[in-house]
């Protein structure tokens, strides 16, 4: 019995001394991390730092509003909460830094129905040249909306070596082949160029008929472009109008990352057409801020084409969800 009872005492001894022994073991082991993806951290990294820290995978989606004269987009965007009305949401496919991209989009905007225009229509042609005292009193009928969804795509955008972006406003809604474009990002290319000796050529695509789509039906479109055009010609003539020169200086910038506003590290680039914010990241050069010059669109204004204009091609990323 007596044996019995000293081989219990030294099995609880051994046993709690090898609970200690693994809880110590535990506690001086490294956290476990979940595997899978993970989003990207930006906590204390400089803005050098965040920008490099900008990748893009398959799912990964840029959120950007059209602008007038660049400003109104971040405001837009803090006042509408979740409302998506007027955000292109574009989400990458595939993105292969120094190659290629696809991606897809879909932009939401509320418009009169059918029904509407239709009682609209309606009401003006019958109160359309009436005899004075028998023009119908009744009131107009309310106009009524709804949100309309329209999406498309972009495949083969060139991230190697093209000179020419596609803004977009001309983006078809449908899917299209980009192959001849680097969209809104810069090729590695021109990257290179701009950020080694400041000075690159880039083709807007603001004039490239072969970009235009179904914009082209539209009379405000093609007169406002018409326009355009002929003052470009003109000023070809003492300036090269498609020479881009960057900055001296790199710049801080305000993006929201993940939910989360950041600062990350850009520089800024511009010729007559106008002026970019493109994002210091050699694997994703994305252009964060197309916006016209407003002085080479002064001649439009007589025709509200410079107004147009701006408000058409003009943009800024608000937003970048699915970062890691």
């Amino acid at each position: 019995m007596k044996i019995k009872i000293l081989v219990l005492f030294l099995l609880t001894v051994f046993l709690g001394a090898g609970c200690i022994w693994f809880k110590d073991k535990v506690a001086d082991m490294p956290k476990m991390i979940p595997s899978g993806p993970r989003l990207a951290d930006f906590d204390g990294l400089t803005p050098e730092q965040a920008s490099k820290n900008i990748n893009f995978v398959p799912g990964s989606q840029i959120e950007l509003r059209q602008t007038y004269l660049g400003m109104g987009a971040k405001l837009a965007d803090s006042l509408a909460g979740d409302d998506k009305e007027g955000v292109r949401i574009i989400t990458l496919e595939r993105f292969a830094p120094f190659n290629y991209a696809n991606l897809s989009w879909k932009l939401s905007r509320r418009v009169e129905t059918q029904a509407s225009i239709s009682a609209r229509e309606e009401y003006e042609s019958r109160n359309k040249n009436q005899p004075i005292g028998q023009v119908i009193k009744t009131n107009p009928p309310e106009t009524e909306t709804e949100i309309v969804a329209v999406q498309g795509g972009l495949e083969n955008i060139n991230l190697e070596n093209t000179h020419a972006l596609y803004l977009p406003a001309y983006w078809p809604s449908e899917r299209a082949q980009a192959q001849s474009t680097s969209a809104i990002w810069l090729s590695e290319e021109v990257y290179k160029e701009l950020t080694t000796t400041r000075n690159s050529t880039i083709y807007y695509g603001i004039l490239d008929e072969n970009l235009f789509g179904a914009m082209k039906l539209a009379k405000q479109f093609a007169d406002s472009v018409a326009a355009f055009k002929n003052k470009a010609q003109q000023e070809s003539k003492n300036t090269e109008v498609d020479l881009v020169r960057a900055d001296e200086d790199f710049s801080d910038w305000t993006l929201k990352v993940n939910g989360q506003d950041i600062t990350v590290q850009v520089f800024k680039a511009r010729n007559w057409f106008g002026e970019m914010v493109v994002l210091n990241n050699p694997q994703n050069p994305l252009i964060l801020k197309v916006t016209l010059n407003p002085l080479a669109l002064g001649a439009l204004d007589l025709l509200d084409g410079g107004v147009f204009l701006q408000s058409l091609l003009g943009y800024e990323v608000t937003r970048l969800e699915g970062v890691q």
